[in-house]
Parts: C-alpha cells; structure tokens; sequence
C-alpha cells in the first residue's frame, strides 16, 4: 500500500538511513559526555517515532474471530483497516512532535506549527508541497458532487460535537470553505481534519458503521486520501527535523 505513494519510499529509506547515522554518532561521541547525554535522550524518541510509524505502516490486514464478529469484505474491510492504521500513525506523528521538541528544544503546537512563518521551509518542500496538491485535487474531484459535499459537512459537523478551542474553530472555518466548495485547504487544515476522524474513532466511539450518517463507503472514500498524506507528511517532517540534530 505505502510503497505506491508519490515520494514515500525514498523519504522511508531516509528516515531508516537517518537512525543508522544517529546510532553511530553516539558511537563517534562516547567520550564527550554532554554531547553523548545530548543524542542519547534524541536517539529514545527517534526510536519510539520509528517504532510507531513501522508498527502503523506494518499492519496490512486485520484478521476477525468470526465466533463474535463476522469478516468484513472489500470496502469495509478496507475501512476498518485504514481506521487502525490511521490511528496508529497519528500516535507515531505525535511522537514527532516530542522528537522535535528535544532535537531543536523548543515545543510547537501540534496542528497549526506546519502553515507558521517559523516553519515555511518544512511546508515549502517538495515532498509536502506536492502531497497538499494531490490531496487538494481529490478533495475537489470527489466533493465537487454536491450530494458527497453535503455528506462531508454533515460529517464535519458531527465532529463538531466533540471537538473544543483551536479545533473546533479550524473545523469551522473547513466548513465554511467545504459548503462553497473551496477546497484548496491548508496543512493545518488537513491535519484538522486528520486530527477530528482519528479522534472520533479513538475516543467517541466511531466505526466504520457508526455514525450512520457518513456511511463506510464515504468514510473509506475519505481515509484513502487522508492516510497517504499523512503517511509521506510524517516521513519529511522527521527527515527535515533530522538535518538539526
């Protein structure tokens, strides 16, 4: 699955290739003890970021006991396994966010650092730059149908209900640009909405049947955009935080 999207496997092998440098500069540092303090405490979180983003980019396939739950075929097999997979990979981004905070020593929030001033050279590079465009083209291609628009927003709205402060307003504000059918949206705003389906799922008790209103074949529809631009997303972030270690 991964490995078809735009730029991912180059920025994987990066991401691998980076740990292997990381490892021996510790190595190459062992007598300097505050240097050797400085990429140990680095190396912890940028192995929990790798172990988190292979365990998501790992799962091809969630196999049920059919004695409580019968097997799920084509695009809701596909659904239920993107939700995981999502989730999953949200949590490795938000190991990122600690990984970076202990490489350049500053904190950032979690959604809107990306569309900053400060961080214009992480949303001006190639690989995220063409990954908001892919994503904003099929955002335009299967929501310019007014009935899959309508459906959007009412999705959004009921993730709404259960989002508060800087989301909620960002959620707002994607609403506002879905019912006119502007869909050039932002990192930031991807990530939103990134951000409200994983929450949903993890803490108010989505399924891929549930809400009813924004069935799985919607939801599915959905997730198959917003996976890959995560995927490739938390791959550059990582690589480009990395050359500041």
């Amino acid at each position: 699955m991964e490995n078809d999207y735009e730029n991912f496997l180059r920025e994987y092998n990066l991401f691998q290739a980076n740990r292997d440098i990381l490892h021996n500069r510790i190595f190459n540092n062992f007598e300097n003890e505050i240097e050797l303090e400085r990429l140990q405490r680095i190396f912890n979180e940028y192995q929990n970021l790798d172990v988190k983003i292979r365990l998501a980019f790992g799962i091809r396939e969630i196999r049920l006991n059919n004695f409580f739950v019968s097997d799920k075929e084509n695009d809701l097999k596909l659904c239920h396994l993107l939700y995981y997979k999502l989730a999953d990979l949200w949590f490795a981004y938000e190991t990122y966010i600690k990984f970076y905070t202990e490489t350049v020593g500053a904190s950032k929030n979690k959604i809107e650092w990306i569309d900053s001033v400060v961080h214009l050279n992480y949303a001006q590079s190639i690989e995220i730059s063409r990954s908001l465009e892919l994503i904003q083209d099929k955002l335009n291609e299967i929501y310019s149908i007014q009935a899959k628009r309508e459906l959007l927003i009412e999705y959004l709205n009921y993730s709404l209900e259960n989002s508060i402060h800087g989301q909620r307003r960002r959620l707002n504000e994607i609403i506002v640009k879905v019912k006119n059918s502007q869909f050039n949206l932002t990192n930031s705003e991807i990530l939103t909405i990134i951000y409200a389906v994983r929450n949903n799922f993890v803490h108010n008790g989505e399924t891929t049947v549930v809400p009813e209103i924004f069935g799985y074949q919607n939801k599915v529809e959905l997730l198959k955009i917003l996976y890959p631009y995560l995927a490739v997303f938390t791959l550059k972030i990582s690589n480009f935080t990395f050359t500041r270690v």
